[in-house]
């Protein structure tokens, strides 16, 4: 599966940037968050909100193909490649997908 995320460390980087990804979808990965959890193990420094993991509590809303949405209930298989994720727009971005939600 091909990534294109947004990525932003206020530390480090004068404005956010596109990160591209290629990881191999696995048999579990039926949900973006999965997809996303599992490349977090590959990369440690990728920043997004999780908690529930269903639909509920919209810790993990981003913006996924140009349309706002939940990771956690976004189907990897009505995906189309690449996948590109971005912050929610309108919010202050925190770090990489995370945004200040007030």
């Amino acid at each position: 599966m091909k990534l294109s995320i947004s990525r932003f460390n206020p530390e480090r980087d004068q404005r956010p940037y596109m990160q591209e990804y290629e990881i191999e979808r696995g048999s579990s990965d039926h949900m973006l968050l999965d997809v996303l959890l599992r490349l977090k193990v590959e990369d440690d420094t990728l920043s997004f909100r999780k908690s529930c993991r269903e639909g509920v509590c919209g810790s993990d809303a981003m913006n996924i193909n140009g349309r706002n949405g939940l990771a956690c209930i976004t189907r990897t298989s009505e995906l189309r490649e690449p996948v590109v994720i971005r912050p929610l727009p309108g919010f202050p971005i925190i770090r990489d997908l995370v945004v200040m939600l007030q």
